[in-house]
């Protein structure tokens, strides 16, 4: 009589490999959330420039209608933005208008924009974020 001694390997994972995988995963996300956060950032204020240059067109069309900057009407325009969500920065601007007036969004403490710098947009079309300025893409960096 013969006795066979089989063994069938196991199918799985050990525990040594399981946490090979787990440390490769925990270093590529140590690496992408940092450049996830950036990207949040940028798309946050890309999407204050934007609202800033509604304002802007906003205040010409009136400008247009009513013939003097004086008789603009800033109502609905300064305030928290976005309106909708979580509030990231407040909208300020000179009152009364004049002809030369700026549109000036400070982000709000204590969000993720606080120390992205304060935007604002001229009546001249010039555009600063903190120290930068210009009339190009300086609000990108």
């Amino acid at each position: 009589m013969v006795i066979s001694t089989y063994h069938k390997k196991s199918a799985g994972f050990t525990l040594i490999e399981m946490m090979i995988v787990v440390a490769i995963i925990g270093i590529l996300a140590a690496i992408a959330y940092p450049s996830y956060q950036q990207y949040v950032i940028k798309s946050n204020r890309a999407d204050m420039m934007s609202e800033m240059q509604n304002i802007a067109q906003q205040i010409e069309r009136q400008k247009l209608s009513a013939g003097t900057y004086t008789k603009v009407s800033t109502t609905g325009m300064t305030g928290d933005y976005p309106r909708q969500g979580t509030a990231l920065y407040t909208v300020s601007l000179p009152n009364p208008l004049t002809n030369s007036w700026t549109i000036t969004a400070t982000p709000k403490t204590g969000t993720q924009m606080a120390s992205d710098g304060v935007l604002t947009l001229n009546s001249m079309g010039v555009k600063c974020r903190a120290d930068v300025c210009g009339s190009g893409d300086e609000w990108k960096q």
